[in-house]
């Protein structure tokens, strides 16, 4: 018997080596980049009317604000996270968290990402008097905008080149994309083409081209021109307009899926250009990386030890450019859209107990389409992710110190400094 007791106990300790308990491995803080809720498009209806054969709905906002039911979506998506992270530990089961804890910045430059900030914060912690804030400067905060700083400005040519391989060898518009195109013609304006009205969608601005200016390197062509028509149909979708007004009642559910890619390959090429990422997203990065470690910044969001954390509500685009500067890539399923409204890519901070060692986790929480078009259910889905060649810790994570070196050699030196 005593025998059979050592021989167990041996086997117990060797298991406990192999397979350390979770126990081990606790969640200390989280940096939450959020997109803003549903919204008009951003250009008025008498601007958007040269592309349809119809007029456009009308919706119940300013172009480009948030819509009362685009909050509604963002309220679903902090409850979302509030649960996520009561059942992590990171915020109390029982009253509110600490003072500072949970902090809330918002781009200042729109009222959809201010009001969004406003609605997350208050659903990550009812009752507690979180308050969303944002720079007081005039334009947009350089945390969730283009850099402007000389820093920040890259050789043209290379610039250019960058683009070029972005797009690959087929250029911007590829084929799935130039069938989404071909199905958003006959939706928007199916006579188009041959003579009636609306425009043809192919021929904007003729073949694909890129221009240079003070801004960086762009394509030109019928992608630049049309993803976004492609999201004003989806919007429309989610916002819960009557079918007769999703695309004037000739855009079903199936065929939000089928425009949509032409959407999602403008986003693919801004995600493929980790050389114009590292710049457009050099000040959001860092902030990322500061808040991750406890350090506070100057002139941004609150952070320092004492945030558990920190949610930037920002824009589609700054999830696109994290996703292709950390090393991200994602599908959502139900979801054509990769960076729908209220998406929200999650940093977590872990930390062993035992070696003392951080590790950084990327998780995706969204909402299906259909969910964002009716509210319910009232939990959004979670999808862990893992940074490109970079996943050797526990759940997949990327220790902090690999990860920060990775990101921040790819900026280039003072830009985006924070």
């Amino acid at each position: 018997m005593t025998r059979l007791l050592v021989a167990l106990t041996a086997l117990l300790a060797l298991a406990a080596l192999a397979c350390p308990a979770a126990a081990e491995v606790r969640l200390e803080r989280v940096v939450l980049v959020q997109r803003h809720g549903v919204r008009p498009p951003t250009v008025s209806n008498d601007e958007l009317a040269k592309y349809s054969d119809k007029p456009w709905p009308a919706w119940p906002v300013a172009p480009g604000e948030l819509t009362p039911h685009g909050a509604k979506v963002v309220s679903l998506m902090g409850r979302t996270l509030r649960h996520a992270y009561l059942e992590a530990g990171l915020l109390p089961a029982h009253g509110c968290p600490a003072p500072g804890a949970v902090a809330v910045w918002a781009d200042n430059a729109d009222q959809r990402t201010r009001a969004s900030g406003e609605t997350l914060a208050g659903t990550l912690a009812p009752g507690c008097g979180v308050k969303a804030a944002w720079s007081p400067a005039k334009g947009r905060d350089p945390i969730f905008g283009a850099p402007a700083d000389k820093a920040c400005h890259a050789d043209p040519a290379l610039d250019q080149a960058a683009l070029v391989k972005a797009e690959g060898p087929d250029g911007a518009m590829t084929p799935k994309a130039r069938a989404a195109l071909d199905r958003l013609q006959l939706i928007l304006a199916p006579k188009a083409c041959s003579g009636g009205a609306g425009i043809c969608l192919g021929t904007i601005q003729g073949p694909d081209k890129i221009e240079t200016g003070p801004g960086g390197a762009k394509f030109m062509g019928p992608l630049y021109s049309t993803f976004a028509l492609a999201e004003d149909i989806y919007l429309e979708y989610a916002e819960g307009m009557p079918m007769s007004d999703v695309g004037w009642g000739r855009a079903s559910r199936a065929d939000i899926d089928a425009i949509m890619p032409v959407h999602e390959r403008f986003f693919d090429v801004m995600r493929l250009n980790t050389f114009q990422d590292a710049r457009r997203g050099a000040a959001m990065a860092r902030v990322i990386l500061a808040a991750l470690e406890g350090r506070p910044v100057k002139d941004g969001p609150q952070s320092g030890p004492q945030v558990k954390i920190l949610a930037l509500a920002g824009h589609d685009g700054n999830l696109s450019t994290m996703a292709g500067l950390f090393g991200l890539d994602w599908t959502l399923p139900d979801q054509p859209d990769a960076t729908a409204p209220a998406t929200t890519l999650a940093f977590e901070l872990w930390r062993d107990a035992a070696s003392g060692e951080s590790f950084v986790r990327p998780v995706i929480y969204y909402e299906t389409l259909d969910q964002m078009r009716r509210l319910a259910p009232q939990a959004g889905r979670q999808l862990p992710l893992q940074f490109e060649d970079c996943a050797p810790g526990p759940m997949g994570a990327c220790r902090l110190d690999t990860l920060r070196q990775r990101v921040l050699g790819a900026v280039p030196d003072d830009c985006g400094e924070v």
